[in-house]
């Protein structure tokens, strides 16, 4: 197991996201600059990590109000934590040369927080995106705490685990996924 933990990667988000994510709110999810090697990773399981809550008041009010309309609070939906897990059913880039943003806004799978992202992130700091679809997903009974992601790591950014505690971490979340038969 600790050699599949070791090639399987974390995808973090803000808690209002990895909670819609994981509640299959959304299925469409924008990611920054992936490792090349998850380019071609359908069919891959993938946890969701969480990051900080938002320090920024009206941020942190409607991060609050979506938290509670699915009965979380940052107790229960730790900061820095794995929460859950999900297959990658599908990637694709997005090209912003043909690729209709009216037609993005119009899809309810994508978070609105992850189109602002793609706007912000390409024009002004030229990364790349990539569209991943993900089915498969569910929350773990428990969250693994303190798993602080690699330095300036982003809603939206894919990180494989960067020491032994992130090895132990990543391995004891996929000794907790219910599709581990499948796999």
């Amino acid at each position: 197991m600790l050699d599949r933990a070791s090639v399987t990667v974390a995808i973090s988000l803000c808690p209002e996201e990895a909670v819609c994510y994981l509640a299959r709110v959304y299925t469409t999810l924008v990611v920054f600059d992936p490792p090349e090697f998850i380019k071609t990773s359908a069919g891959r399981r993938v946890l969701i990590h969480s990051l900080g809550y938002p320090d920024n008041h009206e941020f942190a009010r409607i991060c609050k109000q979506l938290m509670d309309e699915f009965g979380f609070d940052p107790d229960t939906f730790p900061a820095l934590a794995l929460q859950g897990l999900a297959t990658i059913a599908a990637i694709c880039p997005y090209d912003r040369e043909n690729f209709d943003i009216n037609y993005v806004e119009e899809l309810s799978d994508i978070a609105p927080t992850s189109l602002t992202d793609i706007q912000t992130r390409i024009e002004n700091r030229g990364q790349s995106a990539w569209l991943v679809k993900l089915n498969e997903t569910y929350f773990l009974q428990e969250p693994i705490y303190n798993v602080l992601p690699p330095m300036d790591t982003e809603t939206g950014d894919i990180w494989l685990p960067q020491h032994k505690s992130h090895l132990e971490d990543f391995q004891n979340a996929l000794s907790r996924d219910v599709l581990s038969s499948k796999i």
